[in-house]
Order: structure tokens, then C-alpha cells, then sequence
């Protein structure tokens, strides 16, 4: 459904193929390119352990998202659920960790998009030159989605094509032809070690949530969105694998190596391979974020609408039916992230933030069924897997520092301070008598 010129409604204008498009993009993003040696590094022989074992989870909290956004079709993903099923409070506190988590995604994602490109273009490495680019690349996904949301999507379907084939492409070659030189290390990873592992390959397979986040620009939520979580999960899950198994093969001293995806095609087919993977992993970093920019200024759009931020980000252009202020707002924001983080403590925080805010999605499911009966697409053992998922999310979150749990606390805090500021000054004059 197509809505009218002039309304102050959403444009209903993506279809199956870009809600897949978009959640392939947004899973298949900077981690990937980075994931192989943080991993080995940090759980050595337990890293591809630690890798499955991370998609199965979000195999998990995937199959209850399936179960709880098939009873709405608005926009809002996990705030929305967390709100109807815990209320108001805890929507906001789920938006806000979605928000938060993807203005730290954002940081992550670039900083690795950014080196990669540095092997391609070397004053990349500069850091005056770095911010150029950063600057001139925000500022033009900003225009594009400010355009509508159909021509964002677009860009993103054509840069997930770009980036997918040399990934399959070295994940099978490397599987298939090379031979096994360099696994991990035998050493057995301390606790904080294999914690700070956990969170990295989190961050690396993480993103389904992106499809019921826009829910309410998708023409026909409750048959797409499935396809575009479900069809994800199982990409990520299998190329991610065969990837990890190729560098195993074709990367001496992996926990050590700065690109490890353009060092394993420089083995498999030399420079020109290394060259090839370093343009995938910035087309692909680059994909990742025009995905971002699609759906983060959406959270900014579903606050301002119930009320938890003040309601200018909730504004709508009346002829391309885009949240314009809010996706200004978000590209200053992630402008002023990006040019100061660094990887992996944005990558921690995000990760962090956002497997809480997918317990919570498992969490709703097992209230709204008892509450609401069951959904338009119930997930036969649903409430098993949400108890599952939660445990094990709960075991993710007692690895992580303390450092990461102030922060996303302190986070967390200043944001409820906020609403409350917003919601009392929101409030109108009481009269006198």
C-alpha cells in the first residue's frame, strides 16, 4: 500500500526481495572482515565453538522475533514489543538501547571500512584524510534517504550483490582448495579473553532485528518479514563458517593479522586477490551502513511518536513521507562517534546493548502468548526457545567488563532522564481556577 501525497504516514514502498536484500546487507557488514582474527585471538581453539554457538543464539532470539513481530505491522521492531508487552518504560528503554547500540555499530563499522580502504588507497591512513571521507560518505547516504526510503533501499540491494559474490566466492575456494596450514592455537583462553570473544562474534551476526524495525514501510509485513529474518540467519550462519575454515587454511599467525579476508585471497589467488577482498570489505562496510541509515533514524521517528523524545524527530515530510529531522539528527551523531571511537569498544558496547534488547523481544513473546493467545505465525516450542535464549543471553552478559556494563548503565539512565524532561515540559498547563 502506497500512501497519499501529502499524508503523515509512512510510505508502504519495500518489497520481499528488498526486506531480504536489507537484512543480508545489514547481518553481512563490517564483522565478517574482521571476526577470523579477533575471534582466534581471543578463544583460540574454542573460536569456531564460540562462532557456532553465537548463531544458534541468534538463531534463537530470530525464531521468537518471527513469533512476536508477526502481531504488529508498525514501525518500531523490539521497542514496540517491549512496550506492549512490559509497558511504556520499557519500550523507551528498548529504543534507546536500539539507538544507542546502532550509533556504536556505526562507529565499528567504519573504523574497519576505513582500514580496509587504507589498503586500497594508503592516505586513508591519515587521520585528517580519514575524516574527509567519513565526512563526504555520511553526508551522501544522508541525501539519499532523504530522498525517500525507496531509493535507500535500493542503494543498498545493489551494494549487497556487490560485496556477496567474492565472499561466497573465497569462502568455497578456500574450503575447497587449500590446504590446512595454520590453525588455531592450542593455549586455552582466559575468562575475560573468551568474553571479550563472545561479544566479537555477537557483534558480527547481529542485525536481523533491522526488517520488523521497518515494518511500517514494507508492503506486506507479516509474509516478508519472516523471509527476510529466517533467509539471513541461515546466510550469515553458513558463509560465516566456511570463512572462519578458510582462513584457518590460508592465514599463518591469524590472531595477528590486521585484514584477514584479504590475506586468505592472497594466498589463494595473490595480490590481485588481497586488492579484490580489500574493495569487498569496504563495499560491504559501506552496505552495512546504508542499511543503518534506513532504519536507525526510524527508532528516533517511533520515540518522538510515543511521546519519549521531543516530537520534531517524529516529523514526517508531507511529500516523501520520510522522518527528515531524524535522519539529519542521526547522520551529526554517528558523524561525531565515528571520528572519535574506536572498533572494539564500540563493537563491545553494541553488542552489549543490542542482545539486551533481543532478550527482551524473547522475553515478550512468552507474555503476550499468555496474555494475547497465539500469534498470526506461532513458533512451535516458542516459549522453549525464549527461556533458552534468555539463559544463555544471561551467560553472554556475565562475560562482558565492567567498564561496558557502566557505561551501557550510565546510558540507560541519562536517557530515562531525558524522557522524563521531555514528558513533564510535554505536559500541558494546568488551569487555574
Amino acid at each position: 500500500m502506497l500512501t497519499k501525497a501529502g499524508s503523515t504516514e509512512l510510505l508502504r514502498g519495500l518489497g520481499r526481495t528488498d526486506i531480504v536484500a536489507l537484512t543480508l546487507n545489514n547481518m553481512i557488514g563490517a564483522g565478517i572482515f574482521t571476526l577470523p582474527a579477533a575471534l582466534v585471538a581471543g578463544a583460540g581453539r574454542w573460536s569456531l565453538a564460540i562462532l557456532l554457538m553465537t548463531i544458534v543464539l541468534v538463531s534463537l532470539m530470530a525464531l521468537c522475533t518471527v513469533e512476536v513481530e508477526s502481531r504488529y505491522d508498525v514501525t518500531g521492531g523490539p521497542m514496540i514489543y517491549a512496550g506492549s508487552a512490559f509497558g511504556p518504560l520499557a519500550g523507551f528503554v528498548v529504543g534507546w538501547l536500539m539507538y544507542l547500540s546502532r550509533l556504536a555499530a556505526f562507529g565499528a563499522i567504519a573504523a574497519i571500512m576505513l582500514d580496509y580502504g587504507a589498503g586500497l588507497w594508503p592516505p586513508l591512513g591519515v587521520a585528517a584524510v580519514r575524516t574527509l571521507a567519513i565526512t563526504v560518505f555520511i553526508v551522501t547516504l544522508a541525501v539519499i534517504n532523504l530522498h525517500g526510503v525507496v531509493q535507500g533501499a535500493l542503494a543498498s540491494n545493489i551494494l549487497t550483490a556487490l560485496k556477496l559474490l567474492p565472499l561466497v566466492l573465497l569462502a568455497f575456494a578456500g574450503v575447497g582448495l587449500a590446504g590446512w596450514t595454520s590453525g588455531p592455537s592450542l593455549a586455552s583462553p582466559s575468562f575475560d579473553e573468551l568474553g571479550g570473544a563472545v561479544f566479537i562474534a555477537f557483534f558480527a551476526c547481529m542485525g536481523f532485528e533491522q526488517a520488523p524495525v521497518i515494518a511500517g514501510e514494507a508492503r506486506n509485513p507479516h509474509r516478508d518479514l519472516p523471509a527476510g529474518i529466517l533467509g539471513g540467519i541461515v546466510g550469515v550462519g553458513v558463509l560465516y563458517t566456511l570463512l572462519m575454515l578458510a582462513c584457518f587454511q590460508t592465514v599463518p599467525d591469524l590472531a595477528h593479522a590486521r585484514r584477514p579476508l584479504a590475506d586468505a585471497a592472497a594466498a589463494l589467488v595473490g595480490p590481485q586477490g588481497a586488492t579484490v577482498m580489500s574493495l569487498t570489505a569496504v563495499l560491504s562496510c559501506a552496505g552495512s551502513l546504508s542499511v543503518w541509515m534506513i532504519v536507525s533514524p526510524r527508532v528516533l521517528y517511533a520515540l518522538a511518536g510515543q511521546g519519549d523524545l521531543p516530537h520534531v524527530f517524529g516529523r514526517l515530510d508531507p511529500i516523501r513521507h520520510i522522518p527528515g529531522v531524524a535522519i539529519v539528527s542521526s547522520a551529526m551523531l554517528v558523524w561525531l562517534l565515528t571520528v572519535s571511537g574506536t572498533f572494539v569498544y564500540l563493537a563491545t558496547f553494541s553488542a552489549m546493548a543490542r542482545l539486551l534488547m533481543y532478550a527482551s523481544t524473547c522475553a515478550a513473546l512468552i507474555v503476550l502468548r499468555r496474555r494475547d493467545g497465539p500469534a498470526p505465525i506461532p513458533i512451535p516450542l516458542g516459549p522453549l526457545w525464549s527461556v533458552l535464549a534468555l539463559v544463555c543471553s544471561l551467560l553472554a552478559l556475565g562475560t562482558t567488563t565492567g567498564t561496558a556494563v557502566r557505561d551501557v548503565s550510565i546510558a540507560i539512565g541519562l536517557g530515562w532522564a531525558g524522557r522524563t524532561a521531555v514528558r513533564h515540559w510535554s505536559k500541558p498547563p494546568v488551569a487555574v481556577l
